[in-house]
């Protein structure tokens, strides 16, 4: 079932919940006052009936008689009942077609006037002290009028429930279908978007709403699946030349080597141009597989805790020893220095490859002039600066530097493989932190890690 027909239902039950309610409210509100109007007409009956019955010495019958035919009119099957209090105790255990409960009843309210139903008819009873005693005079009818007139207006609700009903469920379902039609709109529209044209969009119409911003949301995630499938493309475009150079060469100076006999020194030569190229060949592959368990959420591997001075030591010495000549000037704010406690939770190794990659970075594109790396404490968070003096990167490129194999326009000059920064990126992102590179080129790159602090420390 469509969303659009169950609000369409959702909305119909709810209002028709909310009609029968008041419906039915007002009808018994009407029933409540029909059945007081009517005993109260019947209360003057009985209350006339008595003062003719037992007053005649005052006023005449004949005086009573015109009242009662001038101003009450006959009601329907009306009857006249009269008891002495003295004999209703006969009545107790019969079955009469006046209850006994409410003969005593109106015994006991002593000249309240006492109402009764029986089916369609109705009763008003009064106890009247005589001086030949004391007697029951009891008024019957049938309120035609207010029977017919409750008949009449429950046909009425019954249809106007049944007509509303309709009419809310149609005005319902053609609403939520108006409401839905954006949502039908990006539905289709969605169809037609693969793998082959992730270039198509959903029409923003603009506005704050639900839908504009679920087409936002939609368009947002498009972006990101475009990037994605773009990176890979590239990824695999340059991963198969990297990987594909250095084997063509293996297989050119193999076969160079065995299209005729070679001199010693020449077998020497081609040996030596094949070691070389494989050793190109595994640095690649090391580098690939590195990329690629990186990827992973960080849990297979045991998490400690790491002192941040410790941290930046161990990075900053690792460099050193990789790229001679290389100069650090390590800048640690003294928060930092003095607070033994402060550490970061995380593998260790990965920490150091990531700050390796990118100390060493700075320092090869800078052909070893000094390397700044400053350490502060941001709230709860450890900032590292990685600043060099080096090439930079020129603007139009900055946002791909973290792109698999991708290496800047300016960088041909200098060995690598363009896998570091997107390595050093993944690591960063395990432990729950962030990079962000600035550079102006000719002038120099600046590489911020951000990483959080462990809660314990």
């Amino acid at each position: 079932m469509r969303i659009q027909t169950k609000t369409g239902i959702l909305f119909t039950i709810i209002t028709a919940t909310i009609i029968l309610i008041i419906s039915w409210t007002s009808y018994f509100i009407t029933r409540s006052f029909v059945s007081r109007d009517f005993f109260k007409r019947l209360e003057i009956r009985v209350i006339v009936a008595t003062k003719v019955l037992f007053e005649q010495d005052h006023i005449t019958t004949n005086t009573y008689q015109e009242l009662r035919k001038k101003y009450l009119e006959t009601l329907t099957q009306e009857k006249e009942y009269v008891f002495r209090v003295d004999t209703i105790y006969k009545l107790k255990d019969r079955k009469t077609f006046i209850p006994y409960s409410f003969l005593q009843n109106i015994v006991q309210q002593k000249g309240i006037p006492v109402y009764f139903n029986k089916g369609d008819i109705d009763f008003a009873g009064l106890f009247y002290p005589d001086e030949t005693g004391d007697y029951i005079v009891i008024k019957s009818a049938v309120n035609e009028y207010g029977i017919s007139t409750l008949e009449n207006l429950r046909n009425i609700k019954i249809a106007t429930f049944i007509l509303a009903v309709i009419i809310v469920y149609t005005t319902s379902i053609f609403f939520s279908k108006k409401t839905f039609e954006p949502v039908r709109d990006i539905i289709e529209r969605t169809k037609n978007i693969s793998a082959y044209n992730l270039g198509l969009r959903l029409e923003d119409k603009g506005g704050g709403d639900e839908i504009a911003e679920l087409a936002k949301t939609f368009n947002n995630m498009l972006d990101r699946l475009q990037t994605a499938f773009e990176t890979q493309n590239n990824f695999i475009s340059n991963a198969s030349h990297e990987l594909r150079t250095p084997l063509t060469n293996i297989v050119g100076e193999a076969d160079w080597a065995l299209t005729r006999t070679r001199s010693m020194e020449e077998y020497q030569q081609s040996i030596t141009s094949i070691q070389k190229h494989a050793d190109h060949l595994n640095k690649i592959t090391s580098e690939l597989l590195s990329l690629s368990q990186i990827s992973f959420t960080g849990q297979q591997q045991e998490w400690e805790e790491i002192g941040v001075v410790e941290l930046i030591e161990e990075s900053a010495f690792s460099v050193k020893n990789l790229i001679k000549g290389t100069e650090l000037n390590l800048d640690i704010a003294e928060e930092i220095i003095s607070n033994e406690q402060l550490s970061i939770k995380g593998i260790r190794t990965l920490l150091k490859l990531a700050l390796g990659n990118i100390i060493a970075n700075g320092a090869k594109y800078s052909n070893q002039e000094k390397v700044d790396l400053r350490v502060n404490k941001a709230g709860q968070f450890i900032e590292i600066t990685i600043v060099d003096r080096g090439i930079g990167i020129p603007a139009n490129e900055i946002s791909r530097v973290f792109e698999p194999f991708f290496r800047a326009s300016n960088t041909k000059s200098f060995e690598g493989y363009g896998v570091g920064l997107p390595l050093a990126l993944n690591i960063i992102r395990i432990h729950h932190g962030n990079i962000e590179v600035k550079s102006i080129q000719s002038v120099g790159t600046s590489v911020i890690i951000t990483l959080p602090v462990n809660k314990n420390s």
